[in-house]
C-alpha cells in the first residue's frame, strides 16, 4: 500500500484550531468587559439622577458593589477598580461612628446618619466593611485598609465584647489581625522591617517587639469570635485546595436559627458532660453541634448561641472571601503563626495566663496544626464545629473532612521530618566511627 496522501502539509489546521481557541478566550474575555462596561454606564446613569439624594446614592453604591462581584472575583482589573470605587464612596457617604464610641458628638453624628439613611442602608453598609478592607488589601492599600479598621475595630481590648456584634464584628477582626501581621513580617514580596527598627525592637524581658504583640494581641481578639477560623488558617493552603469556594460562599446566606430557651438549657448541660473531640477523631461523621430548634433570627445581635457568630458556617463564608490575602502571606509564615496562636489560646482557656508561642500542636509540628485532644478538652474547640442553620450539617462535614486531611499530611510530614533526623544521626555516627561505606550510602540515598 502506498503511503497515505498528506491532505494538510503546511499544518494550517493546527494553526487555525490555535488561532479559534484564542479567538473564543479573547472574546470571552470582551464579552465580561463589555458587561462590566455596561454596569458602569448604567450605575453612572443612576448616580446622576440620585445626585440630591443620598439615600438613592447610597443604594446605587450597594448596587456597584453587588453588580460587579462576579467579574472582581473572577480578576477584571475594570470590575475590581469599579467595585473599589463604590465601596470607598459608599463609606464615605455612610460614615457613621463605631458602635463602640460614646462621645456626645458622636452620638449626634450617629443621629444625623440615622435620620437621613434607612435603617436597611446603614445596615447593608456596616455589613459592607468587611469587603472594603479586603479590596483594599487586594490593591496593596495596607494603610487605608489599617485607617479604616482603627474606625470600626478599636485596639482597646475592653471593648471588644461591646464592638462583636453583628455579621462584620468576625471578618474586621481577622482583617485587622491580617494587617497587623503585615506590618510586623511585611507585604508579599517585601522585606519585614528591620530588626533593629523602634517599632520591631523587642521587649528585653519575653523578647517580643511591639509589632508581634500587637498581631498576637489583634490574632487572640479574633479568635475569641471565632475560633474555627483560626483552625481553618492554621491549615489554609488544605482548607482552600480541599473546599469549594462557591460552596463555601453559600455559608454566608444561610439563615440561622435561634434555640429556644429550653433547648439552650438542655444543650448548655448536654455539652458541659460531654467531652470534645479532635479533628483527628473518628467521629468525623456526626453533623456538629445543632443550633436548637428551628426559630429564625429575627435581630441583629449574634449573642445567641445558635446564630451566626462562632460558627463553621461563619468560617467558612470567611474563608470564600478572605483565604486568597492570607494565602498571599504564606511564604511569611501565616500558617505557622496561626498553628502557634491557637495553640495560645487553648492554654489561655485553660486558666494558664503564660503566653506559650511556638507551642507545638498535635499533628502540626511547627508549621501546620490540628487540634488535638488535649487541647479540644481544654474548652477551646467544640468538636465537630458547631453549626448554626439546618443546612450547616454538610458544611461541619466539609470542614470536619478538611481538618482530618490537614492532620494527616501534617502527620506524614512529622514522620519524613523523624526519619531524615535518623539518617542524619546514623551518618554523624558513621562520620565518627570513621565508617566510610556507610556515610557513602548515606549519601547516594
Amino acid at each position: 500500500m502506498g503511503k497515505r496522501a498528506n491532505n494538510n502539509p503546511s499544518g494550517k489546521g493546527k494553526k487555525f484550531a490555535k488561532q479559534s481557541a484564542d479567538a473564543r478566550g479573547n472574546s470571552a474575555e470582551e464579552l465580561v468587559r463589555r458587561r462590566v462596561q455596561t454596569q458602569r454606564t448604567r450605575l453612572q446613569r443612576a448616580l446622576d439622577k440620585a445626585k440630591d439624594d443620598p439615600e438613592l446614592q447610597a443604594q446605587v453604591h450597594i448596587d456597584g458593589v453587588s453588580s460587579h462581584a462576579a467579574a472582581a472575583a473572577n480578576g477584571d482589573e475594570l470590575a475590581i477598580k469599579c467595585r473599589l470605587e463604590h465601596l470607598n464612596k459608599l463609606h464615605k457617604l455612610v460614615s457613621f461612628p463605631s458602635d463602640t464610641t460614646s462621645s456626645s458628638s458622636s452620638s449626634s453624628s450617629s443621629a444625623a446618619t440615622t435620620a437621613t439613611f434607612s435603617e436597611k442602608t446603614i445596615t447593608s453598609t456596616a455589613a459592607l466593611r468587611p469587603a472594603l478592607v479586603l479590596a483594599l488589601l487586594d490593591e496593596g492599600a495596607l494603610a487605608d485598609a489599617t485607617e479604616a479598621l482603627d474606625q470600626w475595630v478599636p485596639r482597646d481590648a475592653s471593648n471588644a465584647a461591646s464592638f462583636a456584634t453583628g455579621r462584620a464584628a468576625t471578618p474586621l477582626l481577622f482583617s485587622r489581625a491580617l494587617c497587623d501581621f503585615v506590618a510586623w513580617r511585611g507585604a508579599p514580596g517585601e522585606d519585614a522591617p528591620p530588626e533593629d527598627s523602634p517599632e520591631n525592637t523587642g521587649d528585653k524581658e519575653d523578647d517580643m517587639s511591639p509589632l508581634e504583640q500587637a498581631a498576637n494581641l489583634s490574632f487572640d481578639r479574633a479568635l475569641e469570635a471565632n475560633v474555627y477560623v483560626g483552625v481553618m488558617l492554621a491549615n489554609l493552603s488544605i482548607f482552600l485546595r480541599e473546599i469549594d469556594p462557591a460552596i463555601a460562599a453559600e455559608a454566608a446566606n444561610v439563615t440561622p436559627v435561634v434555640p429556644d430557651d429550653d433547648a439552650t438549657t438542655s444543650e448548655a448541660a448536654s455539652s458541659s458532660g460531654s467531652s470534645s473531640s479532635s479533628s483527628g477523631s473518628n467521629k468525623s461523621e456526626s453533623t456538629g453541634g445543632t443550633a436548637g430548634s428551628a426559630k429564625p433570627s429575627s435581630d441583629g445581635s449574634d449573642t445567641a448561641r445558635g446564630k451566626f457568630a462562632g460558627s463553621v458556617e461563619e468560617a467558612l463564608a470567611y474563608a470564600a472571601g478572605a483565604g486568597g490575602c492570607w494565602m498571599d502571606l504564606l511564604e511569611k509564615g501565616c500558617e505557622e503563626w496561626a498553628t502557634s496562636r491557637v495553640a495560645n489560646f487553648a492554654f489561655r482557656r485553660d486558666g494558664n495566663e503564660e503566653e506559650s508561642n511556638g507551642v507545638k500542636v498535635e499533628g502540626g509540628g511547627e508549621g501546620r496544626g490540628s487540634i488535638s485532644n488535649d487541647e479540644a478538652e481544654m474548652g477551646c474547640v467544640e468538636w465537630p464545629p458547631r453549626r448554626c442553620s439546618k443546612a450547616g450539617a454538610r458544611f461541619v462535614q466539609l470542614f470536619v473532612a478538611a481538618a482530618e486531611t490537614a492532620e494527616a499530611e501534617a502527620s506524614e510530614d512529622e514522620d519524613d521530618d523523624d526519619e531524615d533526623a535518623e539518617d542524619k544521626e546514623e551518618l554523624l555516627s558513621a562520620i565518627s566511627e570513621g565508617d566510610e561505606a556507610a556515610a557513602s550510602d548515606y549519601e547516594g540515598r
